[in-house]
């Protein structure tokens, strides 16, 4: 609904420490395609860079899964930086970023909460024509 986003991308940082085998093994083939296909342009956003943080190594595993169906734009624009918060401030400015990703700036999502929220009636009527329940 913003044009500007939707031209100039968003940038994510992405902290997935809690990150396990239980998330692994709800995932099919199915939900793998919908991730990759959701990042490579079947949501209408574009994602600039997305920065991984604190990944344990089985995250690895499913990175490996979802990178065969990933174009090279999106698989180059994708970064892993671990625990080393200093790579992330030389992409990401500290003043962007929460204190506990070692920045200075305030995050405060209430305004994006909210938005969602008021868009939640919508997602769920997509939601009931897929399964087909209207």
């Amino acid at each position: 609904r913003e044009v500007k986003t939707q031209i100039a991308g968003v940038t994510v940082v992405s902290d997935v420490s809690g990150f396990g085998f239980k998330h692994i093994r709800v995932l099919g083939l199915d939900q793998i395609r919908c991730i990759a296909a959701f990042l490579t342009g079947s949501f209408p956003l574009w994602f600039n860079r997305m920065h991984i943080i604190h990944h344990p190594r089985l995250f690895n595993v499913l990175f490996n899964m979802i990178k065969p169906f990933l174009n090279d734009r999106v698989r180059d624009n994708i970064l892993f930086h671990g625990d080393d918060l200093q790579s992330l401030h030389a992409e990401v400015s500290p003043e962007l970023l929460p204190a506990d990703l070692g920045g200075s700036g305030e995050l405060d999502n209430a305004a994006a909460v909210a938005a969602a929220k008021k868009l939640d009636s919508h997602f769920q009527e997509h939601v009931k024509r897929a399964l087909g329940s209207v």
